[in-house]
């Protein structure tokens, strides 16, 4: 506070024509706001302070170079079209090689890439489509809005087509928003959620299928390792699969599958720390209530207690009900419950799903999912900051869904400058072509953070997503031991040139 107020003094007093020295005065503000934001108060050891000289240096190069062209600039682009300049850049693949810590905001059904979806699960004689209201479903059998005489297989259609490689692209469209026109879908919020929303309606029979199910997760923890990432919290449901024999499996038992994936996934990779998951339900549900649903949520937590470890209620806020409809319920599981709620994923001010943001906060959410109406309330962000709430920030996922179109303008900037915790997550990467999150980490760190921040803010984030996450104390702490480490080897590349040179 003392030195909050001193600055304001020293800005003051230029106004007055103080006699104080003025590049000292402004080297002041510049230092007082520097450590004021995400990072800033961070110890860099004297191998992260030369990786950081390193890194700083790429970054401002290529912020200079986007002053000269901004038209190619990639942080100021849309992502669908700054990939391919992205992927060439020195400093996204430095973020590739970093350790990331942990994932904390992802949906399962969207968290493996499209293309392997389409290369490997539709080329299994399983696979099948039909069409039902104009939509396109991917399934392994017959439900309810696809009869059997509807059903085709997708490997008889792929070899009437004739050619492959055009066939392939038309499905991949069914479930990747890159192959929709920005000047079409992406007009309107309203307008992308709605072909957002259908591409899990158009997977879901798919990977209710056990053998898909399960082939699917153990690609998700693959892709996520191979992006550094080592630990992972779902938002899913364990919705009833079902076996070629047609044998149906429970949402217990859903649940032991996917710990059987992951264990098997551990064992053959021992720096992978796991996966804990938020049971999470679309907010249109069961006319307001949502007790069925807490009470499936509570059973779950105490038949698996190291998997499920949280509630939410996910969907477009804007359209869907608001946290406030659920409140008899939400308060009458509480105090048994852990909450992480997305909360403020709108453009509004004072709308039901801006406010979404005060009843996640005094429902003691442990984070916020989003949280990207926050900066519009000064009291509540304080509140979230004081009583160090994170917020989960999905740049891409807030740029492809249309709350902003240039990433440098996202509320994050504001938070980070106020060091409002935040972690770097990527909600659904494999809707939108960003396989991993290090594609959402170039953004926070070339468009939200200022020019200056380097390891030192990756490093705070780095760390916090250990820190705000639902693992155990016990946990934390054997993850840090595997982070530092791969961390240290991070910076050895980094400085030697390992990876500026890759």
């Amino acid at each position: 506070m003392f030195r909050n107020s001193l600055i304001f003094l020293i800005i003051c007093s230029a106004v007055n024509g103080a006699s104080i020295d003025y590049l000292n005065r402004r080297q002041a503000v510049i230092d007082a706001e520097k450590k004021q934001a995400t990072g800033g108060r961070v110890f860099l050891t004297a191998k992260e302070s030369k990786a950081d000289e390193i890194l700083v240096v790429l970054k401002n190069q290529a912020v200079a170079d986007g002053i000269l062209n901004p038209d190619s600039y990639a942080p100021g682009m849309h992502f669908f079209e700054a990939k391919p300049l992205i992927d060439q850049s020195k400093v996204f693949r430095i973020l590739k090689a970093m350790p990331k810590g942990s994932v904390l905001h992802l949906h399962t059904a969207a968290a493996v890439s499209s293309e392997w979806i389409i290369k490997n699960l539709t080329y299994r004689p399983e696979a099948k489509i039909c069409k039902a209201d104009g939509r396109f479903y991917l399934t392994a059998r017959a439900f309810k809005l696809c009869s059997e005489d509807s059903l085709n297989s997708i490997q008889a259609l792929r070899t009437e087509n004739g050619t492959s490689a055009l066939f392939d692209r038309w499905l991949e469209s069914l479930i990747n928003l890159k192959y929709n026109s920005l000047d079409t879908i992406h007009v309107d919020i309203n307008t992308v959620w709605v072909e957002f929303e259908q591409m899990f309606s158009t997977i879901k029979e798919f990977l209710l299928y056990k053998p898909f199910f399960e082939a699917f997760c153990s690609r998700m923890l693959q892709e996520f390792f191979e992006d550094n990432v080592f630990y992972i919290e779902l938002r899913t449901t364990f919705s009833k699969l079902y076996d070629s024999s047609g044998k149906s499996y429970e949402d217990f038992e859903v649940a032991k599958i996917l710990t059987n994936v992951v264990d098997t996934f551990k064992e053959a990779h021992p720096e992978f720390i796991g996966v804990k998951v938020i049971y999470s339900k679309h907010r249109e549900t069961g006319n307001g209530t949502a007790y069925d649903l807490l009470m499936t949520y509570t059973n779950l937590t105490t038949q698996f207690p190291n998997l499920v470890v949280g509630f939410d209620l996910v969907g477009q806020e804007d359209i869907n009900f608001p946290l406030n409809v659920f409140l008899k319920d939400l308060h009458e599981f509480q105090k048994s419950s852990l909450y992480f709620f997305h909360a403020g994923e709108t453009n509004g001010y004072g709308s039901d799903a801006d406010l979404n943001l005060i009843d996640a906060v005094l429902l003691n959410s442990r984070r916020i999912g989003h949280g990207y109406s926050l900066y519009k309330h000064p009291v509540l962000w304080r509140a979230v900051k004081s009583k160090s709430i994170p917020l989960e920030v999905c740049p891409i996922s807030n740029q492809v869904l249309r709350l902003v179109n240039d990433l440098r303008n996202h509320p994050a900037v504001f938070y980070v400058s106020e060091s409002v915790p935040i972690v770097i997550s990527c909600d659904d990467p494999g809707f939108w072509d960003s396989k991993g999150v290090s594609y959402d980490f170039y953004y926070a760190l070339m468009s939200i953070a200022p020019k200056t921040a380097g390891i030192g803010f990756l490093k705070q984030i780095v760390w916090d997503s250990v820190k705000y996450s639902a693992l155990t104390s016990n946990e934390r702490t054997s993850f840090s031991r595997i982070l530092q480490a791969r961390w240290d080897v991070f910076l050895d590349d980094l400085i030697s040139g390992n990876l500026s040179s890759l």
